[in-house]
């Protein structure tokens, strides 16, 4: 059965950055964001029943640049349509959102070359991967696949499951998310190391509303972070 999230989930923090710098130190933000929280709560036995059930899901989201990330996230975080507002992400972002008992932390990086040497200071504690690619620019699948497996190869990603976006549906020749799967070679991904899901999407430039991918969007999000 399908989950509304738009209904049910909350927006409560965002942290922006801004350069490769800031990048190099996010796991420590962080780590230390995590720290700050539990000091946060008293040490009775309720509350610590309390943060027990309350379940943390952290999620990484990359991809090229230009693939259509924080556009996609925005509509996610967001009941409204609103393509214009959105800048390209320089550094990172990091979005909470509230869904009944379990939150989910959403960490955007940016896709720029200068920035995705800094992907690997991320992976720690990754507990859904989200690569999204711009299916309409078949110039760069051959890095999204590099970039993948660069991912796929590090130890910290081992069972983590994958969830593909293939961004701008709307583009004149476009692939099908069949396509960019076997563009990505993912049929080759052993189902015992990851469980792999592909999405087709589109933000149209101009869009009064939310296109339904969205909303598919953040039913994947939530399943397939549910252990």
């Amino acid at each position: 059965m399908a989950v509304n999230l738009s209904s049910k989930m909350s927006k409560t923090l965002i942290i922006l950055g801004s350069s490769a710098a800031v990048s190099a130190c996010a796991y420590a933000v962080y780590r230390y964001w995590k720290r700050r929280e539990s000091k946060s709560i008293d040490e009775g036995f309720e509350d610590v029943s309390r943060l027990e059930e309350s379940p943390e899901r952290r999620i990484l989201v990359l991809g090229l640049e230009n693939a259509g990330k924080s556009t996609i996230l925005s509509q996610v975080t967001s009941a409204n349509c609103h393509n214009h507002d959105v800048k390209p992400t320089e550094g990172f972002n990091v979005t909470r959102l509230q869904n009944g008992e379990t939150s989910l932390n959403i960490w955007e990086v940016g896709g720029r070359e200068p920035f995705r040497k800094y992907w690997v200071n991320f992976l720690q504690d990754t507990d859904l991967l989200v690569f999204v690619v711009d299916a309409a620019d078949a110039h760069n699948l051959s890095l999204a696949v590099t970039e993948v497996k660069r991912l796929l190869g590090d130890d910290r990603m081992a069972k983590v499951p994958i969830l593909v976006l293939a961004n701008k549906q709307d583009k004149v020749g476009a692939l099908v998310p069949s396509d960019v799967a076997d563009a990505l070679d993912l049929n080759s991904i052993p189902p015992s190391s990851h469980k792999v899901r592909v999405l087709g999407t589109q933000t149209p430039p101009g869009a009064t509303e939310r296109h339904p991918s969205i909303a598919e969007v953040e039913n994947m999000l939530l399943l397939m972070c549910d252990k």
